[in-house]
């Protein structure tokens, strides 16, 4: 979904605006989830993806900032091949949306 301001966002729902990436961005997505918190109203979350034979080390950098900051993300993790999460869509009206 491409927001007012042409950023795009990988997915919200009726609750989260939530930024998917891979574990080695971690830093990025913390951003990015915020920027569209801040322009949708939902709140923040980060669905990371465990790819690489390291990844707790960066879900644990994920966490230990949003936890030091006191940042309003939700996190979820899925492995690489795991799809299996699933998160309900927004309903979106054209005339109304983001």
């Amino acid at each position: 979904m491409i927001l007012l301001d042409r950023s795009r966002i990988d997915c919200l729902t009726n609750t989260h605006a939530i930024e998917f990436d891979f574990n080695d961005k971690w830093a990025e997505a913390i951003g990015q989830s915020l920027h569209y918190a801040r322009m949708t109203g939902a709140r923040a979350g980060v669905v990371l993806i465990l790819s690489k034979p390291n990844a707790e080390v960066h879900l644990d950098r994920l966490t230990r900032t949003i936890d030091h900051y006191g940042l309003p993300i939700d996190v979820w993790t899925i492995g690489e091949n795991d799809f299996s999460i699933k998160i309900e869509p927004i309903e979106f009206s054209p005339e109304g949306g983001y």
